[in-house]
This record gives structure tokens, sequence and C-alpha cells, in this order.
């Protein structure tokens, strides 16, 4: 790759930080290209040498955002161990969960108003679904062995659901000025997500197409 092609890419990845850490630091999509370009010290029409839009660049932090988790999935599985999957899974998203929150928000705001951007969004979805694809194997095993009647999808639903409220919940000022046991919350949460289909069954296969 030649000196160009690398400051090329160098710069690419100024912008994208720069754009997380603004949402991040204004909780909002509030944010402006000029901002972003005077952040990373550069024009604001150098940006659209690298990006269409403000929607795009929000869209390409919320890829990279997936993609990390995708990796950590990835390795997750290596373990055989669907317990250790969960626990990877958990620990990813609740780690910073203002961030999680606001990325969902972002995504469900954009997706709704946004057709130009479906390019992106397909981008995501599919790296979403890889890693659910390699997490199914081992959630069917589960159910089986606990011959339950829930399916892989209803288990994966509630699994999401569960770290989205306890995402709202560790957000929540309330929470955190008079409840705030962070690590009591998580271990209640894992032993509710370990528990989940733990009931008598049938079929429990899916499909992620």
């Amino acid at each position: 790759m030649s000196q160009r092609a690398v400051a090329f890419r160098a710069r690419e990845q100024a912008i994208l930080d720069a754009t997380e850490h603004l949402l991040l630091e204004s909780g909002d999509e509030a944010i402006t290209i000029e901002m972003i370009a005077e952040r990373v010290g550069i024009a604001k029409g150098t940006i659209y040498k690298h990006f269409q839009s403000k929607d795009e660049l929000i869209l390409q932090v919320l890829i990279a955002y997936e993609s990390e988790l995708a990796l950590v999935m990835a390795e997750a599985v290596k373990s055989q161990d669907i317990h250790q999957l969960i626990q990877s899974y958990v620990a990813f998203r609740l780690s910073d969960p203002e961030k999680h929150l606001l990325y969902e928000r972002l995504e469900n705001k954009l997706a709704a108003t946004r057709r130009t951007l479906r390019p992106y969004f397909a981008r995501l979805y599919f790296i979403r679904k890889s890693y659910l694809r390699q997490a199914l194997p081992f959630v069917n095993k589960h159910l089986q062995s606990h011959q339950s009647t829930m399916t892989a999808r209803d288990y994966l639903s509630a699994g999401w659901a569960l770290v989205q409220g306890t995402a709202a919940i560790l957000h929540s000022s309330f929470y955190q000025r008079y409840l705030g046991d962070r690590e009591g919350l998580l271990a209640a949460m894992l032993d509710v997500l370990h528990e989940l289909g733990v009931r008598p069954s049938d079929d429990t296969s899916v499909n992620v197409k």
C-alpha cells in the first residue's frame, strides 16, 4: 500500500474516532460535520472525500462497534461453552451501557428515516447475523439438554431483552444513586440468562436467515 493510501486510511479512521467521541460526549446525534472536522483538524470538505453524509458516518461507527462484538463472539465460540458465550456478549454490551443504548437509539432512528442508507444497514445486519449463527448450535444444544419447549429464537430474543433492560437500569440516575449494586445486578442477570429455557420440552431448532 502506498504512503498516500496509508495516510488516507489513517485520516478516515481519525474521522470515525472523532465522530464516536463526539457522539458519546454529546449523548445524542446533535453533532455536525463542522464539529467533526474541527476535532480532527481538517477542512469540512475533506470529510466528504471519505463519507457522503453525517448519517453514513454514524452508521460506520455502529458497524465498527458491531464488528468488534463479532470478534469477541468468534473468540468465545472457541470455548464450546454457552456460558462463556453469554458472559462475553453481556460483558461487551454492558461494559459501557450508555454507549450501547445510544447506538441502539441511533440505529433505530436511522433505519426508520433514511432509505439511502440501506447498503450500510445490510452490512450491519450481516455482521450481527454472523455471530448469531455461530451461537445457534450452542443455544439449541443447551435447550435440548434441558428438554425445553423454548425455541432458540425466543431464547436469543429473551437474552437481548434482558441485556437491554439491564443497560437501561445501569444508565438510570435513580438506580445509580439509591440502589446501585452494579456487580450484584450483573450477577443476577447472568444467573437468569443461564437458566433460560430450563424446563420440559420439544423441538428447539431455528434458522437465522
